[in-house]
């Protein structure tokens, strides 16, 4: 469908929304990414507040582009949809045709919506929607013309309301690949049937591939039980980069869940250094959110940590999440038990 057919929705844009844009824009290290930070703001609340006025719940504080440090280090206008997932909120340039994809959007995102900006930034317009593209093979930059009507974002936000939390397969050249979806929440309970989501695998798989073995060894103590690797402990774990903050040098994050006999499940979270590291970075930061946003657990690490952790116990269904941060870079990820 081409995009002169679409009917394009207005928005306008109150103080509230500049004075988010302007405190935002001040906290950036040059004019030009400070002008970035500013649009993607807007286009952000914007989007906030179409959701708003749809009855759809939205989590401004959630959102990667709400936090400064996560402005700084990268860009990213994406709103969080609490129990459906991220959607990014992309500002178009006047006379623009495409706009670039930077590759930190190319994952865990429901999709894209286009904000169309004019040289008055009191109002904009919302261009349309592209459903979530290849995270495999993402592509540089979207077409205005592939945007497709607001309604099939409607749908799709419908259809993430409604969809259990169980396995897709697919397959990709020969290889199968199990995950859950939606794509950008991590299912912990599928891990016992050796379903992962993307970017996630099996302690089993990793040690494949990143030095982590030593790491692993010995036994967990849970109140007065002990657990030892042959024990019924299912570990899953993933690369985390934070960029120029660690040299390119990856950790781990490693996600361990024990059940328990009272039905709930224990949880270890820990970050590890990779490759021939011996220590994390000083100053690493785990912390854990509650489903509702706020923080309940944290541990940094010290010069000569190896790991650091944190553990708590949750029930079926429970939602939280997990932030790696060092500096002003971090990065989230959703679960649920």
């Amino acid at each position: 469908m081409n995009n002169t057919e679409i009917s394009l929705l207005t928005i306008p844009l109150g103080r509230e929304a500049h004075d988010f844009a302007r405190r935002f824009a001040a906290q950036q290290a040059t004019v030009q990414k400070g002008k970035r930070v500013y649009l993607n703001t807007l286009a952000v609340y914007a989007v906030h507040s179409y959701m708003n006025w749809l009855e759809i719940e939205t989590n401004l504080n959630q959102s990667d582009s709400w936090h400064p440090g996560n402005q700084a280090v990268f860009d990213i206008a994406d709103l969080v949809l609490p129990g459906i997932g991220k959607l990014e909120c992309r500002p178009v340039l006047p006379g623009e045709t495409v706009f670039y994809l930077p590759p930190e959007v190319t994952e865990n995102r429901i999709g894209y919506i286009g904000i169309q900006f004019s040289e008055s930034l009191s109002e904009v317009q919302l261009l349309g929607f592209v459903p979530p593209i290849d995270a495999i093979n993402p592509p540089e930059e979207l077409k205005i013309a592939d945007f497709q009507p607001l309604d099939t974002l409607i749908d799709q936000i419908n259809y993430l309301k409604e969809v259990p939390k169980e396995k897709t397969i697919i397959k990709e050249n020969s290889l199968e690949i199990k995950f859950t979806y939606p794509l950008n929440l991590v299912n912990l309970s599928g891990w016992f049937e050796n379903i992962f989501q993307r970017g996630w695998q099996s302690m089993e798989s990793l040690l494949h591939t990143a030095n982590l073995a030593w790491s692993f060894r010995g036994t967990i103590q849970l109140g007065e039980k002990r657990f030892d690797d042959s024990e019924v402990i299912l570990r899953g774990a993933k690369l985390i980069d934070l960029g120029i903050q660690l040299a390119g040098y990856p950790v781990a994050l490693v996600v361990t869940i024990i059940p328990e006999t009272n039905q709930k499940t224990h949880i270890i979270i820990q970050v590890h250094p990779t490759v021939s590291v011996t220590y994390l970075p000083p100053s690493i930061r785990l912390t854990v959110f509650d489903e509702s946003g706020v923080k309940f657990l944290e541990a940094e690490a010290r010069n000569a940590d190896n790991f650091i952790q944190l553990q708590f116990s949750g029930n079926v269904g429970e939602h939280f999440t997990v932030e790696v941060g060092l500096g002003v870079a971090s990065i989230r990820e959703d679960f649920v038990i």
